[in-house]
């Protein structure tokens, strides 16, 4: 029994390791100290606007997003529900695969 236990244990610790290396945990934005102020403030403006307004001018906010659609800027932390720079992006990632 003891050796069932230890390949179970080493499966659970290296599946830790697969899913921290996966593409998407590499894409993590930085810190808001080292973003341009100008992304500052278009993340400003995507949190004050409707969300259907918001993605019916994608472009307008495009530059939130790298070339292959993940973040440039975190998300701002709310109850309110407002469209995040994550959603903006996940949105433009799903129009680049149709």
């Amino acid at each position: 029994m003891p050796h069932r236990n230890r390949i179970l244990a080493i499966l659970l610790l290296s599946a830790g390791g697969a899913a921290a290396s996966s593409p998407d945990a590499q894409r993590k934005p930085p810190p808001d100290s080292a973003v341009a102020p100008a992304l500052l403030d278009l993340r400003a403006k995507l949190l004050g606007t409707p969300r259907d307004q918001a993605r019916a001018d994608p472009g307008r906010f495009r530059a939130l997003c790298d070339d292959d659609g993940y973040p440039l800027v975190g998300n701002i932390a709310q109850k309110a529900g407002r469209y995040q720079p994550s959603e903006l992006c996940a949105d433009v990632r799903k129009a680049a695969k149709k």
